[in-house]
């Protein structure tokens, strides 16, 4: 995991900066800069780490070591760059990320940091859930009409997204500073460090969809919970025609065997994807969101 300094040498490479003008840049005086970065102050200056991610349009995420994806991708980035004829170096030369950075991520040695697995992706000449969805880990259902396109997709995401982050930021101008500017400050320390990405995906799917259903698979009964929360949705948002076929479709099933269970999520899930109400078909506002 890379420490602020690292992380901050390796943006502003791809900035062109040296720290010298960072520091200009962020009103900062060298000396002070230079502390900031080796962890000499008392505390992180949120402010601080804010601007730096700004001018160097990184994330708060990345500065602080705390964008890691989660996922093991050690073969399939090194299959990609080895398809494309690039080595460890011309891929170093390319993104401005250290050689031995990107080995460490080949061989597993390192949890990949998602600021740099963009770029990374941006090498490659495709996006990172492109990526995905190459190698097959890309863990969404894209609905039909998108033709697999999961650009088009995430890009779709993307614009409810925003559109909903106008259309309310007026009630809840909270939820605006903690999505798009990354502030979550409890008694004075930056809470977001931990928890801003599970925050970040919570408040979408409240946001936007106050019929979302966060699938998880993690056991039989988490997967029972959410087939049984997806058919609760369907009941309400399809029309009754349609729900009464999805039962008869999966009455026969054997929600004790686990193969029977993933087949009748593989049924039941491309109907909520079509169902489900979308911004233009609703006008719910999340109340006491911050209660």
């Amino acid at each position: 995991m890379l420490n602020i300094n690292e992380a901050v040498d390796i943006a502003m490479a791809m900035k062109g900066y040296n720290k010298k003008k960072l520091a200009e840049e962020i009103n900062m005086s060298p000396s002070a800069f230079t502390d900031f970065l080796n962890g000499k102050t008392s505390k992180l200056d949120i402010t601080k780490a804010q601007n730096i991610a700004r001018v160097l349009g990184c994330t708060l995420d990345y500065l602080t070591g705390e964008d890691s994806i989660g996922l093991d991708l050690s073969k399939e980035l090194k299959e990609e760059r080895e398809s494309l004829g690039f080595s460890s170096k011309d891929l170093s030369n390319e993104t401005k990320i250290p050689e031995a950075i990107i080995l460490k991520y080949e061989a597993g040695d390192e949890p990949i940091s998602d600021f740099l697995l963009n770029k990374i992706c941006e090498a490659f000449g495709m996006s990172v859930y492109a990526f995905l969805d190459k190698y097959g880990l890309y863990d969404e259902y894209i609905p039909s009409f998108f033709n697999g396109d999961v650009d088009a997709y995430e890009a779709f995401k993307e614009a409810e997204r925003e559109d909903a982050m106008k259309e309310k930021s007026v009630q809840y101008p909270e939820l605006k500073d903690i999505v798009k500017k990354g502030m979550y400050v409890v008694n004075g320390l930056p809470a977001r460090r931990s928890f801003t990405m599970d925050l970040k995906q919570a408040l979408y799917r409240i946001y936007n969809n106050p019929y979302g259903v966060w699938i998880s698979l993690n056991s039989n009964k988490n997967f029972k919970e959410t087939i049984d929360e997806l058919l609760e949705v369907l009941e309400i948002v399809a029309p009754n025609e349609i729900y009464q076929q999805i039962v008869n479709k999966i009455k026969d099933y054997n929600y004790d065997n686990d193969d029977d269970l993933q087949k009748v999520f593989d049924i039941i899930y491309p109907y909520y994807m079509d169902y489900r109400p979308s911004n233009d078909d609703e006008d719910y506002i999340i109340k006491h969101l911050f209660d």
